[in-house]
């Protein structure tokens, strides 16, 4: 723990257990929650090494500020030349599919609608980065359905929002 001053504008509570199965996206994680975790904070983000194919985020969805969303592959330190995946990702209300296959950043913003996300073929561990410009995470999805969360909190407690929980018309598949 940080004392002094300033220690208000340091955290540690920046560990997120995975909700994913290990063999996807081993954790434990990174995830900073803005403002609930150091007061007037305007931004949320984290990371993922992403090992196998997933749809990491079904619903369309905006954000109350901008998001940037960065590809990379997954070994470091050169995180360019290692880069062997193909993700899909749909932009604007419309859906529009762009398909990544390089080291590739997505400038989101306020407001634009975005999503599905499906991480389809993973050849070699990525390296998935989120940043969102706001104090808290939230989403609102095409319906108007507001979610939010300020975790992770003390202990790792993983603070990922299960799309098939999120209030809106999302069916599995073969439902």
């Amino acid at each position: 723990m940080y004392q002094g001053k300033y220690a208000k504008y340091f955290t540690t509570d920046i560990k997120e257990d995975s909700t994913l199965p290990a063999d996807i996206i081993p954790g434990p994680t990174f995830g900073f929650r803005g403002a609930s975790q150091i007061p007037g904070a305007c931004a949320n983000f984290g990371w993922n090494v992403i090992y196998k194919p997933y749809f990491i985020d079904r619903v369309t969805h905006i954000h109350a500020g901008d998001e940037y969303l960065c590809f990379l592959g997954g070994q470091v330190p050169d995180c360019f030349s290692n880069f062997d995946a193909e993700i899909d990702f749909h932009f604007g209300k419309e859906q529009e599919l762009y398909t990544i296959t390089e080291p590739t950043i997505v400038h989101i913003p306020k407001g634009v609608f975005h999503c599905p996300l499906e991480f389809r073929k993973i050849n070699k561990p990525l390296l998935f980065v989120m940043l969102l410009l706001t104090p808290e995470f939230s989403l609102t999805d095409v319906d108007g359905n507001k979610v939010s969360f300020s975790t992770p909190v003390a202990g790792g407690t993983s603070g990922i929002i299960d799309p098939w929980k999120f209030p809106g018309k999302l069916k599995k598949p073969g439902e």
